[in-house]
């Protein structure tokens, strides 16, 4: 009944049009589909805040290529994907997932949360910096720009886990014909491979579901699932701010169909706590998962394509109600 129900969520939004290496969550599109959902759902007092803070350069300098085309998008759409472009894995590499181990047992957030940190406490974090009105004007900019990305992050469900593969990025796959292929932008004894699974979730499917829909650009998106979504919006509400429940709901969202309803079955890994830095890592298991030729198509697309809807939607409301909070509640 659940996938059922995923299912009629895509369904109503077909109709109307029936006639790079990822290690980034959602991707352009889907961070600035998050974001303005988010706008729809803000009040007054958080827009306010918003434009306040935001027009402060937070003065860290890009340090990866993210070309992300912002020039039609709003200054709060446009800030979504700021913390990809300034990722610095000595910094602030580590605030965008957490690598909860499949099959992970105990308290599955604070267990896994890693020695430099992890998303759950990172937007912790970043909201109370947005709080404080005191604070540099430039670290309050930083962590709107945080609070907005993160929150996407840990909608996707394989920014909450791992299965002693870099949650999935060391799972290559064919993907609509598209065979895996070593990514050029690392290594050659890397075992990095692209399509690969946390990749295609990132980017390829919300772009091949948006393509089929007629959806051009983020905001055409944003608007149909916002209305898709809307009497989903007042039971998430009343749910509350609940940043742990959330990355335990991505977590197991991951498991059940991110994993799951791939066309071969992937055992849970036996070794949750190898340090896995690369696909190299763990035994070589970006090449173990190549040699498991799986092909995703069709049936795991229409699959996968109600669930991330559905992510997006809820990911751009809780942004809402977490910036609605932090206004209300300014120090």
């Amino acid at each position: 009944m659940k996938r059922f129900a995923r299912l009629a969520k895509i369904l109503v939004l077909i109709f109307p049009f029936a006639a790079c290496p990822s290690v980034f969550a959602w991707g352009c599109k889907g961070h600035q589909t998050v974001a303005l959902i988010a706008e729809k759902h803000l009040s007054p007092a958080a827009k306010q805040l918003a434009n306040a803070v935001l027009p402060t350069d937070p003065g860290r300098p890009k340090t990866t290529p993210f070309p992300c085309g912002t020039q039609s998008l709003d200054p709060f759409a446009a800030a979504s994907t700021w913390a990809d472009a300034v990722r610095d894995k000595d910094i602030d590499a580590a605030w965008h997932f957490i690598d909860i181990p499949r099959g992970g047992q105990g308290d599955l957030v604070h267990d896994f949360c890693g020695s430099k940190s992890c998303i759950t406490v990172a937007l912790g974090k970043q909201m109370d910096v947005l709080k404080d009105t005191h604070a540099d004007p430039k670290l309050r900019s930083a962590a709107l720009r945080y609070i907005i990305h993160l929150v996407g992050d840990l909608h996707q469900p394989l920014h909450c886990t791992t299965n002693g593969d870099r949650g999935g990025n060391c799972v290559p796959l064919t993907y609509f014909g598209a065979k895996p292929k070593p990514n050029t932008e690392t290594q050659d004894d890397s075992d990095d491979y692209q399509p690969n699974l946390h990749g295609i979730w990132d980017k390829e499917m919300i772009e091949k579901s948006m393509k089929v829909r007629g959806f051009v650009t983020a905001q055409a998106y944003a608007n149909a699932l916002d209305s898709s979504f809307a009497s989903e919006f007042p039971v998430w509400q009343a749910g509350g701010i609940h940043i742990d429940d959330w990355a335990i709901d991505s977590f197991q969202h991951a498991e059940d169909i991110s994993y799951d309803d791939l066309p071969k079955v992937l055992a849970i890994d036996k070794h949750p706590d190898a340090d896995v830095q690369k696909c190299i890592d763990n035994r070589r298991i970006g090449n173990r998962m190549l040699h498991k030729h799986i092909v995703v198509g069709q049936p795991y697309q229409d699959e996968v394509s109600a669930v991330i809807d559905e992510r997006l939607a809820m990911a751009g409301l809780r942004l809402a109600m977490i910036l609605n909070q932090v206004a209300a509640n300014l120090n």
